[in-house]
């Protein structure tokens, strides 16, 4: 479980994230960051949409994994940003390693979309 100051709950900050920020993606996710003011924590959510997983089990098991694996890593998002990890079709097939190499890679691209890295080539075999 994520802190309650990590947790992004409100829709206007969702929606902030999602048309305001910079996004990356994978071919089972895709990575939405706002950068905020910086003196907050960092705050991060989670969609499953019910197209891509018809079951509410299916979607909280997505969810909880992608938490548990946030989690371990909420220093790498940078302070006062808003994150939202948008899960798309195939996420419920996906194990655990490849879940957590999805979301290393993600954070990868946006550290590098942050610093203006243009030359940077993402493992695309990979993602």
């Amino acid at each position: 479980m994520l802190a309650k100051a990590n947790r992004l709950t409100r829709a206007q900050d969702f929606r902030q994230a999602m048309r305001e920020g910079r996004h990356a993606h994978c071919h089972n996710m895709v990575f939405h960051q706002y950068l905020g003011n910086g003196s907050e924590p960092a705050r991060i959510g989670f969609v499953v949409a019910k197209r891509f997983v018809k079951h509410a089990t299916g979607r909280n098991l997505v969810k909880r994994r992608l938490r548990h694996l946030v989690r371990d890593r909420i220093t790498e998002f940078p302070a006062g940003s808003l994150n939202v990890f948008y899960a798309k079709a195939g996420i419920a097939e996906v194990d655990y390693p490849q879940l957590e190499n999805q979301i290393q890679i993600l954070l990868r691209k946006m550290a590098h979309k942050q610093h203006g890295d243009r030359d940077f080539v993402s493992p695309s075999r990979s993602c």
